[in-house]
């Protein structure tokens, strides 16, 4: 979801920094768009890091669910 985003929000920006060649325009792409582009990758690299301890999460409850009916003796 944020790969998209981060890429669409690189290609507006791009776009931006072609069209504007004035001191106004380079303020804007530094001041707003470069921040809002770190912002954005900043928060698909935790979402992609989430996404890796949710799997590791699942993978261990699955595990305990695994155990748990092998022995059916320990249930509570």
């Amino acid at each position: 979801m944020f790969d998209d985003v981060f890429g669409m929000a690189i290609l507006c920006a791009e776009n931006f920094r072609e069209a504007a060649h004035d001191s106004f325009g380079l303020s804007i792409t530094t001041e707003v768009l470069e921040p809002i582009l770190k912002e954005i990758d900043s928060l698909r690299i935790f979402n992609e890091e989430f996404q890796r301890q949710a799997i590791n999460l699942d993978k261990t409850l699955e595990s305990a669910r695994l155990i748990q009916s092998t022995n059916p003796g320990n249930e509570k």
